[in-house]
């Protein structure tokens, strides 16, 4: 059985100001047609369907036409989605109960996640586990004297609510052995687990919200018995375990991650020739606009004609030399109209280093004594201004911090 694996799709999300409404919309028609490009059973959305908890007008609208035109389009296709740490699980999840009469399940609740979606086609039946992001609290702890599968499952538990996702993870791969065997059992001839989480091992980008530090981290062995583990949050496709897969998001998000190729994936369940269980291949995803970062002189940007070719493309620059350019955005926008961000690296540290050695150069009580007073800022303030401090201007600075000392003791 096939089925598509995206992630992070961060629907209503703007970039250096600049709403990508558009990019998103012309992105998940991209996802229909690949739906229409091969025999899926289902598509699996792991977490994070909004950018934001309390999401945008425009992001509702996305995904509501986004899901009643595929709908439509392929009535067999099962839709899955679980809500990630961006979204809000009540938001997401609240027409759950009628949308998954139609084939539309949005698993938002932790405690729900032990009962799997089993999908259907041509004589296979694959057990999908829908595991959202785990907030604390979300899952308690099952009790030592739960000694039946029946009672684990149905997730009674200590009083206290679980907090680290240690804890949570542990508990939920607990519960889960015990599902996926029910599952097995009867009848499931595959098992998937659709989860939002931080896989240790894994590597993250600049735009992720991830957490401090290694101890919210997620042991991928953990859901080893699953033929798929189905994995959301992170932003660079990768593979975390031998069953175990992040699509990445299927548009880049910070330009740290222009060289990376977005892709969905295509995933197999089912023992192959091999004895693989599953088989996963990259689609290729080719954006409305591609992130670029490009370095080198202003004038080199500034000449006509530079640079055509990246004239639709989001663009950074990091213009090269130690002179500071006055309002560089401004000026090259008129060339690359979709020029989002600017950077002088070189010249803001060529400035640092001057008022550095202008400040050793000063005379004076505070530099002797290793500390730098309101006189030696004034001073440097002067030099930016005017090229040197005028030493009539900084004595009377002086005259005028001493007698406003002087009032105030």
């Amino acid at each position: 059985m096939k089925f598509l694996h995206t992630a992070d799709l961060h629907l209503g999300r703007t970039f250096h100001e600049r709403s990508l409404v558009e990019d998103q919309e012309y992105l998940l028609a991209i996802l229909a047609d690949e739906l229409a490009a091969d025999d899926y059973a289902a598509l699996v959305v792991s977490g994070d369907v909004y950018d934001r908890s309390i999401p945008s007008i425009d992001a509702v609208n996305l995904l509501g036409t986004f899901l009643a035109r595929i709908r439509l389009r392929f009535p067999a296709l099962a839709v899955l989605l679980i809500s990630g740490n961006h979204d809000s699980a009540d938001r997401l999840g609240y027409a759950d109960s009628l949308l998954s009469k139609l084939g539309i399940h949005i698993g938002s609740d932790a405690e729900k996640a032990f009962d799997p979606v089993v999908v259907e086609k041509d004589g296979e039946r694959v057990a999908f586990f829908l595991l959202p992001f785990l907030a604390p609290g979300c899952l308690r702890g099952s009790s030592p004297e739960l000694a039946t599968a029946e009672l684990a499952t149905a997730g009674l538990a200590s009083a206290e609510p679980l907090r680290s996702q240690a804890d949570l993870a542990a508990e939920a791969a607990s519960r889960l052995a015990i599902a996926r065997e029910a599952a097995g059992k009867a009848g499931a001839t595959a098992t998937v687990l659709v989860a939002h989480l931080f896989a240790s091992g894994g590597e993250e980008s600049e735009s992720e919200r991830v957490f401090l530090g290694t101890a919210e981290r997620v042991e991928a062995g953990l859901f080893g018995g699953f033929d798929y583990v189905a994995l959301g949050h992170l932003h660079r496709s990768q593979r975390v375990a031998p069953n175990a897969w992040y699509p990445g998001s299927p548009l880049a998000y910070s330009f740290d991650e222009a060289d990376r190729k977005r892709v969905f994936l295509s995933v197999g369940v089912g023992r192959d020739g091999d004895g693989d269980a599953c088989a996963v291949r990259p689609i290729a995803v080719l954006p409305k606009r591609v992130l670029r970062r490009l370095k080198g002189a202003f004038e080199e940007f500034n000449a006509p004609g530079a640079f055509s070719a990246f004239r639709e493309d989001y663009l950074e620059i990091v213009l090269t030399g130690r002179r500071l350019v006055e309002n560089p955005l401004v000026l090259l926008r008129t060339r690359y109209p979709y020029l989002l961000s600017i950077r002088q690296d070189e010249a803001l540290q060529a400035m640092e280093a001057a008022k550095d050695a202008r400040f050793a150069g000063l005379d004076g009580v505070s530099r002797r004594e290793g500390r730098r007073g309101a006189a030696d800022d004034f001073a440097l303030f002067l030099g930016e201004l005017y090229g040197r401090a005028d030493p009539a201007k900084l004595a009377l600075f002086e005259t005028i911090a001493r007698e406003a000392e002087h009032e105030t003791a």
